[in-house]
């Protein structure tokens, strides 16, 4: 019997709640969900360099890939910084045997109430970040993350492809957020777990 490819989701909330760990039993149906195991590690801030660094560090137990995901609570941010961190993050896992998947960023709802676009005219003439300011730079870090990842020749879990309205409009889909505009409801899970076998497959091959 071949040995499941153990699989970690590095991660803040928008992972924990996806209780990836379970992933196989929910897609019973789909046979290659059976070839990989699935772990979560939480790290709640954007700097996930010390966590990696003890997840890579295991005797046992230890990752054949993992996935680096950032949360959009993040942005805007200071997305040099948040690119640089990824680049290192990626060279570790390489250094350390591990197959890096960065992740996109899922998106926000698009805020259109009056009271939001007030609230967001005030930020405006106080140079605070507004709600479209962070779907600004959430799409600016994605398109980063992809075209990264292609001249690394990394496989990419594209998050924000599965759940947003368009490729016009990037926003999260409103019937998939779970109330807070940020996090997600089990339909947008749903969706989120088929794309995980496919990407993982593909993640091996370049291996």
């Amino acid at each position: 019997m071949t040995k499941k490819k153990h699989v970690v989701l590095l991660g803040a909330s928008v992972g924990h709640d996806w209780k990836i760990d379970s992933l196989p039993e929910r897609l019973a149906q789909n046979s290659g969900a059976n070839r990989y195991g699935f772990e979560f590690v939480g790290d709640y801030q954007f700097d996930k360099t010390l966590t990696l660094q003890k997840i890579l560090q295991r005797k046992q137990n230890r990752p054949d890939a993992i996935l680096l995901k950032e949360c959009a609570a993040y942005f805007p941010g200071d997305l040099n910084r948040y690119q640089e961190l990824m680049k290192s993050w990626i060279k570790k896992c390489r250094h350390a045997g591990v197959i890096p998947v960065p992740t996109t960023v899922v998106p926000v709802i698009r805020q259109q109430s009056l009271t939001t676009r007030m609230k967001d005219a005030v930020k405006h003439v106080m140079g605070r970040p507004t709600s479209g300011m962070q779907l600004e730079k959430i799409g600016q870090y994605n398109d980063w993350i992809r075209s990264y990842a292609a001249g690394e020749n990394l496989t990419v879990l594209d998050l924000e492809a599965a759940v947003r309205i368009s490729a016009e409009d990037r926003s999260l889909r409103t019937d998939l957020h779970s109330g807070d505009g940020l996090h997600l409801n089990v339909e947008a899970y749903r969706i989120l777990d088929s794309i995980v076998v496919p990407v993982l497959d593909q993640a091996f091959k370049r291996k």
